[in-house]
């Protein structure tokens, strides 16, 4: 009987809890954990979602790969799928996502 009251009681402070954490949230008019994204509902320009296509050189240097559309900096790649090293030195059209600033390459042309 006291371990279920005891259990009654923690269960009765969570539950407090998370009222006052919900009704802080909306006193404040924001959603806990909520992601904010642009107004306009386009990406911005830094914004790095969704399958990104690109054309360019394919290159390497110290075990890693790089990749530069014609005239830009080079930009670190990767790929669990492709061998990369396959492709080195050649102009391809690349299509992969983002994590972070690094493109996880999932098919080369």
């Amino acid at each position: 009987m006291k371990q279920l009251l005891i259990i009654i009681i923690a269960f009765a402070i969570m539950g407090g809890g998370a009222y006052w954490w919900i009704n802080q949230a909306k006193s404040t008019n924001k959603t806990p954990n909520a992601v904010t994204a642009p107004v306009s509902g386009a990406p911005s320009a830094n914004q790095k979602s969704g399958t990104t296509t690109k054309t360019g050189k394919l290159t390497s240097n110290a075990g890693k790969f790089y990749f530069s559309e014609n005239g830009q900096t080079p930009q670190e790649i990767d790929s669990y799928s492709v061998d990369l090293s396959a492709y080195v030195g050649q102009t391809v059209t690349i299509s992969g996502q983002y994590s972070g600033d690094t493109l996880f390459v999932g098919s080369v042309e």
